[in-house]
């Protein structure tokens, strides 16, 4: 009696077991898709739909068996459109540049993505350095979108480095920042160069990336 009792109580345990297996299962799977769909939305920027800072340094450590090209685009008097138009116009800017960078990653099997407000980046791993320069002036040509009054022209400057295997995010978009800066300076797409250091600044750094001087 008391062994057929403990093996009752036994099989008991494993259905019970079972069939609280049976019920977990459709929530683990749910919370597995949530977890995945947070990721997604840490790695993508949510107005552009583009992948997001984090999102493209993990494109980048993807890359990492091979050289790239590292494109920093930031928008020129791009405060301006806010003050002057409003923020929704502003958005519609953003908006347009990350379709632009977007088509022009596709064409290369790269990524596109936006570092933060105004700035955006392109990682270009199958691509020459003709290639590159090409892409990097298609991506700051102007943007004209429609705002309350009238359409609104924005151009943008443009930096470029190339990372070898080894080179490290932080040390790629630090040298593609610096080109930036002279393509500010200049009026004209940068690449850069060993030895190449940040021009000397009066202004302030946002301003100085808001205001394009030309020679």
């Amino acid at each position: 009696m008391r062994k057929n009792l403990v093996t009752g109580l036994a099989a008991t345990a494993l259905v019970g077991a079972f069939v609280g297996r049976l019920c977990a299962t459709p929530t683990i799977r749910h919370l597995r898709r949530e977890n995945d769909a947070l990721a997604q939305q840490v790695r993508t920027d949510r107005l552009t739909g583009v992948l997001s800072r984090a999102g493209l340094e993990q494109a980048y450590t993807v890359s990492n068996d091979r050289g790239r090209f590292v494109i920093v685009v930031d928008l020129d008097t791009f405060k301006s459109v806010n003050d002057e138009h409003g923020h929704p116009t502003g958005d519609r800017v953003l908006s347009a540049l990350g379709v632009r960078l977007a088509d022009l990653a596709s064409r290369h099997r790269g990524w596109a993505g936006r570092l933060g407000g105004d700035e955006f980046a392109l990682i270009l791993a199958n691509c020459t350095a003709a290639q590159a320069l090409q892409a990097a002036s298609q991506a700051v040509a102007a943007i004209v979108t429609d705002s309350r009054t009238g359409p609104v022209h924005v151009r943008g400057s443009a930096g470029i480095a190339y990372a070898t295997a080894d080179t490290s995010w932080s040390n790629a978009l630090t040298d593609a920042d610096i080109a930036l800066y002279h393509a500010k300076q200049h009026g004209t797409v940068t690449v850069f160069e060993p030895g190449m250091t940040y021009p000397e600044r009066p202004v302030p750094r946002r301003r100085a990336r808001d205001v394009r001087t030309t020679n």
